[in-house]
């Protein structure tokens, strides 16, 4: 698969999306002392920004389902879209410029997740599901290098050290525009017959609500962690390049959770590998926030980004097993309801940090992992995941 061309440059982008996507945490953090943003201006904007880029996610699965063939070049304008938008996000001389620019950019991650997850099962048809697991790391990896790199840029030379980032949109762009050229080869051999499926079971609408609610609490715990660990510990004096690095380690701590997970989940079943790190995460979340040691304090936010962000690639590929639909709708709205749902969860705690304090809403927030693992508790018990039937364009 890793020599597989139409693969990695899908995989390249998905990095490149997260980097980008990764760096609007850490570049408020920085900003909000010299703009004057409140803690709810700083939830505000980034839950604007998750909720632009999934809920256009379903739309730009639908206009992947029509435009037959173009998948891997709606990928290259996806990433093309994004390394503009944040290069002039980097140059705006004022919150008032730089906010319209900053939600523009997530409708290039709006169109890229449907396009390129089903871009990449196409990619290789044989093994559709190794390859979306390959995607989705490329993209855990982008937002683990993301923060870290924004966080020591942005610490030497300001919103301007944004600009190297947005100049990388080039290479990936590059190798997707040349790899949409032969597209139509690897399209016409994923047309060959696909093997039979079991049918779906029927299933219950209490099954279907509880795991709505779980991703939508497990999502706003994750990404409540990504957007204020750097206001965090930005609060606590630490400089752009420390706390740019631990918003680094909870991601790609996330990414090696997700591989240990699915792993563990085909051995012992989905609904064990659901509840038992959502518990474990409980602990080491509240001692990430509590204690005063930095050693500790990196060792547990590497602990609950893998036991917290773990899970995503199993939630999703049972979320396909439920979704009656398939082609690119389906993917958009199974990782759009993630995004908006964590979305809403962000702002929820953005706003009452204002009220009761960062530091508080952060201590209780892994407290909400004993929720999610209670209705993980609703799932069924026995069924272990099968490899997820990937969201594929019509005709490409």
């Amino acid at each position: 698969m890793f020599r597989n061309r139409q693969l990695m440059a899908v995989v390249s982008g998905h990095f490149m999306i997260d980097v980008l996507n990764s760096t609007g945490a850490v570049l408020l953090a920085v900003l909000a002392v010299p703009l004057g943003l409140s803690n709810g201006q700083i939830a505000a904007a980034l839950t604007a920004y998750l909720l632009i880029g999934s809920l256009s996610q379903p739309l730009f699965g639908l206009l992947a389902d029509h435009l037959h063939g173009k998948s891997m070049l709606l990928a290259a304008i996806a990433v093309s879209w994004m390394g503009v938008c944040y290069m002039l996000v980097a140059i705006a001389p004022s919150w008032s410029l730089l906010l319209p620019v900053f939600l523009l950019a997530p409708l290039g991650s709006g169109l890229f997740h449907p396009v390129g997850t089903a871009s990449a099962a196409l990619a290789e048809p044989e093994r559709a599901s190794s390859a979306t697991a390959i995607f989705f790391f490329g993209g855990q990896a982008g937002l683990a290098f993301g923060p870290f790199m924004v966080g020591y840029l942005t610490g030497q030379f300001h919103s301007l050290g944004i600009i190297p980032l947005a100049l990388l949109a080039i290479i990936p762009a590059t190798l997707l525009f040349l790899a949409g050229g032969s597209q139509s080869g690897y399209a016409q051999r994923a047309a060959r017959p696909a093997r039979p499926q079991a049918p779906r079971k029927q299933i219950a609408l209490s099954l279907i609500i509880a795991f709505v609610a779980l991703v939508a609490v497990r999502s706003s715990i994750q990404q409540t962690y990504q957007a204020f660990l750097p206001k965090l510990f930005s609060d606590r004096g630490w400089d752009p390049t420390m706390f740019g690095l631990l918003a680094g380690v909870f991601m790609g701590a996330g990414a090696i959770g997700q591989v240990i997970n699915g792993g563990l989940a085909d051995r012992f079943g989905m609904r064990v590998m659901v509840i038992w790190p959502l518990l474990l995460s409980v602990p080491v979340g509240i001692l990430c926030f509590v204690s005063p040691s930095t050693w500790v304090i990196f060792a547990t936010c590497a602990a609950a980004g893998m036991l917290v962000g773990g899970q995503h690639s199993v939630l999703v590929v049972y979320a396909q097993r439920l979704l009656p639909v398939k082609q690119g709708f389906a993917a958009g709205l199974i990782l759009g309801f993630t995004f908006a749902s964590g979305a809403i969860g962000t702002w929820m705690a953005g706003l009452l940090a204002d009220v009761v304090g960062l530091q508080t809403v952060m201590a209780y927030l892994p407290l909400l992992g004993v929720a999610a693992a209670l209705l993980g508790v609703a799932l069924p018990g026995r069924d272990r995941p099968v490899a997820a039937t990937v969201a594929v364009p019509a005709g490409d």
